[in-house]
Parts: structure tokens; C-alpha cells; sequence
């Protein structure tokens, strides 16, 4: 008998099943593996990212300046949060008005007025350049009205609300002033009765200078100016009165003719219509004109 065969046949039938083994190891390897490799790859990945993160936060530190906390208010008001009732009786009782600006300011957090009284004189004086401020003591203080030197006048004021004080020149024109009890509205209102007392005189000399070449004589009595030629007589009474605690000017005129007053043409209509047209100064000026021209 010939074995030839069949032992050829054997040997190759081995080596398939031992092929198809190995292939079915394989087969069974391959999942995991492929899993293994896709997790490699992701975490390649991820590192790759986190060195270039790496690099970049490196190049903008290395460019950026180093960050200087500067002080502000928050952090001056977060000083004065206590932590322990030891310091808040420490930290009371030690603004007396005396205490150096750039201190006092560091505490304050309000709108109230300074307690420094130096610093609000001074801003007082640049509030009003035309007056004179003085600090008789802690609560009284006295302003003196220079704008005009030879009749100034001057203001007494006790703080915090008044009385107030005023020179006998003055009074009875600034009399409600007297009874206000806020001295801001005193001191302003005094200041504008003062300012409007020069404006006044300023229209006045203008007017007269303006018919000084006319032959037309003139006479200047407080709040009344009265120009004359001939038998016309012209008179321009500007009053100035408080109301509301605030200073108004008021302007009348009349003409007269051998001292009997005119009522036709109605001067006081006249006036009106021309400072509505020209405004106060050129409207006065015309009707002047008007009359002695």
C-alpha cells in the first residue's frame, strides 16, 4: 500500500487548521488592539495641545509687563470695613476740622461739606472773587462786598443757619435775607444785589456818556437817573428788589415836559417794545435818542 498520499494530505490538512487558528487568535486581538491604538493616538493628541498651551501662555508672559495694583477708593473704603470691635473705637473721633486735606479726604465717602474750614474758604473766595472773607471764629463769619470801594457794604454771618447781619446801607433793600436761615442762599443773594448795584451804575455812565454831547444834563440819585435839555425831563428809576430770596431788577421810565408828566406816547410801552427788539442796553439808548435828538 501506498502512504504517500494520504500522509501528504495529513500534513496539509494540519497546516490549514493550524493557520485557521492563528487567523481566529487574531481576529480576536484585533478590537482591542485597534482600541489601544485609538487611545494612544488621543492622548498623543491631548499632550500635543497641552505643549503648545504650554508655549503660548510662555510667549505672553515673557511679553506682557508685570501688573501694578494701583490704590483706589474701593480699597481706601475697604480699609475702613472693621474686623474686631477694638478698631471701630479706633477708628472714630479724630476728624476735628483740623486734620491735614489728603487725610480727611481718605475718609470721607459723603456729599457733606468739608470739615476743613481753610479749604472751603479758598473755594469759597474763587465762588466769589468780588468779596472778602473772614473767620471771625469757628461759627461766625463775615464778608465784606468790595466791588464798589466806595459803598461797600457787609454781611455777618453766624453758622450753621443765621442769623445774618447786614451794614445799614443795605438792610432795607436785603431785609428778607436777614430772616433766611441758609446761609448759602444769604451769601449768594448778597453777592448779586452787589454785582447788579455795578451793572447798574456801567448802564448809567453809558447812557449819560452817550448824550454828554448833546447838551443833555444829568443827575444820578441811588436807583434813579434823571436827564434834562430845555423843558424835557427824562428819568430812569432801575430798582433792584429780593424776591424769593434772589435778587430781580425792575426798569421804569417817565417823561415829563415843564414838569408835568406825559402820558401820550406812552414812554413805558415804548421802552418795552425797543428792549425787545435791541435788548436792555441798546433799547434804553434809543429811546433816549429819541427824546433829546
Amino acid at each position: 500500500m501506498d502512504f504517500t498520499s494520504d500522509s501528504r494530505v495529513g500534513s496539509q490538512s494540519g497546516v490549514v487548521q493550524e493557520d485557521a487558528a492563528s487567523s481566529s487568535s487574531s481576529s480576536e486581538l484585533n478590537p482591542e488592539h485597534e482600541r489601544l491604538l485609538r487611545l494612544q493616538d488621543v492622548k498623543d493628541s491631548l499632550l500635543a495641545k497641552r505643549n503648545a498651551l504650554v508655549k503660548e501662555m510662555e510667549t505672553l508672559q515673557s511679553k506682557e509687563p508685570p501688573v501694578e495694583f494701583k490704590r483706589t477708593a474701593l480699597l481706601d473704603l475697604a480699609e475702613l470695613v472693621p474686623t474686631s470691635g477694638k478698631e471701630i473705637k479706633s477708628s472714630v473721633g479724630f476728624q476735628d476740622g483740623s486734620t491735614a486735606v489728603p487725610d480727611e479726604l481718605r475718609y470721607k465717602h459723603d456729599c457733606l461739606p468739608l470739615l476743613n474750614m481753610d479749604l472751603r474758604l479758598s473755594y469759597l473766595r474763587e465762588t466769589y472773587p468780588y468779596a472778602s472773607l473772614m473767620l471771625i471764629d469757628s461759627s461766625n463769619l463775615r464778608v465784606e462786598f468790595t466791588r464798589r470801594p466806595n459803598d461797600y457794604f457787609q454781611l455777618d454771618l453766624q453758622l450753621p443757619q443765621g442769623p445774618a447781619l447786614l451794614s445799614t446801607n443795605v438792610r432795607w433793600p436785603l431785609r428778607k435775607l436777614e430772616n433766611c436761615s441758609n446761609p448759602t442762599a444769604i451769601l449768594q443773594g448778597c453777592y448779586e444785589f452787589d454785582r447788579l448795584r455795578c451793572r447798574r451804575d456801567e448802564i448809567f455812565q453809558q447812557i449819560w456818556s452817550s448824550l454828554q454831547s448833546k447838551g443833555v444834563s444829568h443827575r444820578i440819585s441811588g436807583s434813579l437817573l434823571s436827564l434834562s435839555r430845555n423843558d424835557l425831563l427824562l428819568q430812569l428809576r432801575l430798582e433792584i428788589e429780593i424776591k424769593d430770596l434772589f435778587p430781580q431788577t425792575h426798569l421804569n421810565v417817565r417823561l415829563f415836559k415843564n414838569e408835568i408828566p406825559l402820558s401820550s406816547p406812552d414812554v413805558q410801552d415804548i421802552l418795552q417794545g425797543l428792549m425787545q427788539e435791541y435788548g436792555v442796553m441798546r433799547g434804553v439808548l434809543e429811546l433816549c435818542k429819541s427824546c433829546f435828538i
